[in-house]
């Protein structure tokens, strides 16, 4: 199991999913973007791209591809998101204080 401060679901706007990124990340957050897709490139492409528009290293920032968010739970608010692998069907829980939905 890892933490992250905000996981963000592949889909919604693409503006709103940029901004939020970029502001986690400039915060010193630590992200992760789960992709539906399998593209390798465009995942690397998408990591990089956000971190140079918030100008942190590439390392605060991790894509899930092949993947997509199957529950989202938590007390008093948001405090994990489980995630399923696409093509094994496999579960990956990961702690997190905010999930940005589709």
């Amino acid at each position: 199991m890892r933490t992250v401060d905000l996981v963000i679901a592949e889909g919604g706007g693409a503006a709103l999913t940029a901004a939020a990124a970029v502001d986690a990340l400039q915060d010193g957050g630590r992200l992760l973007v789960v992709l539906r897709s399998g593209d390798g490139p465009g995942a690397r492409r998408l990591r990089r791209c956000l971190c140079k528009a918030a100008s942190v290293e590439v390392s605060q920032m991790t894509v899930m591809t092949n993947a997509e968010v199957v529950c989202a739970d938590g007390i008093n608010g948001v405090e994990a998101v489980v995630i399923r692998y696409t093509r094994t069907g496999r579960l990956c829980a990961i702690n997190t204080r905010a999930f940005l939905p589709r």
